[in-house]
């Protein structure tokens, strides 16, 4: 493949993935999901640029495209190995349910990316990666494979996550979503295996940047499913899962409805303003998200200040033990426009099995019942002048 036939293979995949990019920020509203696919996308982009710096340099006589050649492929592995450890973190977070949060046990993650980048630092004294010769050539190194491992195991890690998250979901909307998360990394794996069998065709990365496209179309759809305000899913997206519930899950395993309320809220609407109203529900979401994040739990806003959480696996202990957690970081929430008042909530959980229950939508008003009654004991409990809302 010539270097005109290598720029037109990657303007396009470039320019389809800055459109993408240009929605993503515009249509969605921000996650650390979001933020991670934004991210990589850009890396894809510069991955194909380098790639393509890299063939129309290579062999140029000259001091100058011999330093930029060692420039554009070193920024070529970083970007790809940083690119690579971005999606498997994607994919890992897309199946534990998570919202970015990894902390410290991302450190064993990135340990295979800090490896190789610590061997391409090395180049500088020994090539082992790659070099470039006297005639200014590109050459893998003698330890290019492990790159290459590297790389696509983050991928094929990623892969398998999906599969497995694709086996286990419960509805089919679920398992379409982690079924194109496989094929993110088929794509590639189909591209690359091509290109290693026909030298100098470039289909790596035009078909990783398809790839991507893939999973933003899946993201707008399933925004169809999403709260405006609060990002969470929303009513019409709950009818569905309990749906699937219903259908497929019940019996399997134990199983947990709960709903909540933010305690006078209306007051909070009628006395700061609904804009006060509308921030408070996003606070709240995102404490939801935080807590129940790294469960398997699903969580949508019922309507109004009302919020479901379905927690699949969770016992009373369970349950009682993330209510606890929830309220406790809803009562240290930080809001200006509060004026220093504390938020309070009221929850009521119903459990499959209990008092005879077999069905999602008995456990739905099981739950709804509990959640007044300890809304009235809230409200026995508040005293003329608290602070408390």
């Amino acid at each position: 493949m010539n270097i005109a036939m290598y720029i037109e293979a990657n303007v396009f995949p470039i320019a389809a993935l800055l459109v993408i990019m240009n929605n993503l920020k515009r249509d969605m509203s921000f996650s650390w999901r979001r933020h991670c696919l934004e991210v990589i996308m850009k890396l894809t982009i510069c991955i194909m640029i380098f790639n393509v710096a890299g063939w129309c340099l290579n062999g140029v006589e000259g001091q100058i495209a011999n330093t930029v050649l060692w420039i554009v492929n070193t920024a070529y592995y970083v970007f790809m190995l940083y690119m690579s450890f971005l999606w498997f973190l994607y994919v890992y977070d897309k199946v534990k349910n998570g919202n970015g949060q990894m902390g410290a046990s991302l450190i064993p993650k990135a340990v295979p990316m800090i490896v190789c980048l610590v061997m391409l630092a090395a180049g500088i004294v020994k090539p082992l990666i790659f070099y470039i010769d006297g005639e200014n050539f590109y050459h893998r190194g003698p330890l290019h494979f492990v790159s290459t491992i590297v790389a696509s195991g983050y991928i094929f890690a990623a892969c398998v996550m999906a599969l497995v998250g694709m086996v286990r979901a419960v509805e089919h909307e679920m398992r379409v979503q982690y079924g194109l998360l496989v094929l993110f990394g088929v794509f590639p794996l189909i591209g690359g295996v091509i290109q290693s069998l026909v030298y100098g065709l470039d289909l790596l990365w035009p078909f990783t940047a398809a790839a991507l496209a893939m999973v933003y179309i899946n993201i707008q759809q399933q925004n169809v499913s999403r709260d405006g305000m609060t990002g969470l899913n929303n009513r019409r997206r709950l009818d569905q899962y309990v749906d699937a519930l219903s259908r497929e899950h019940l019996g399997r395993e134990s199983l947990c409805y709960s709903i909540m309320d933010i305690d006078y809220f209306k007051e909070i609407n009628d006395s700061l303003g609904h804009q006060t109203g509308d921030k408070v529900l996003c606070i709240v979401a995102e404490a939801l998200k935080k807590v129940y994040g790294s469960t398997r739990s699903f969580i949508a806003r019922y309507g109004g200040d009302e919020f479901v959480i379905i927690s699949r696996g969770f016992d009373h202990e369970q349950s009682e033990y993330y209510r606890r957690k929830l309220e406790k970081m809803i009562a240290g929430l930080e809001c200006d426009e509060l004026a220093g008042r504390v938020l309070t909530i009221s929850m009521g959980s119903a459990f499959y099995g209990e008092c005879e229950i077999n069905q999602v939508r008995d456990m739905m008003e099981l739950a709804d019942e509990r959640m007044y009654q300890v809304k009235q004991e809230h409200h026995k409990k508040a005293e003329p002048g608290c602070d408390t809302l």
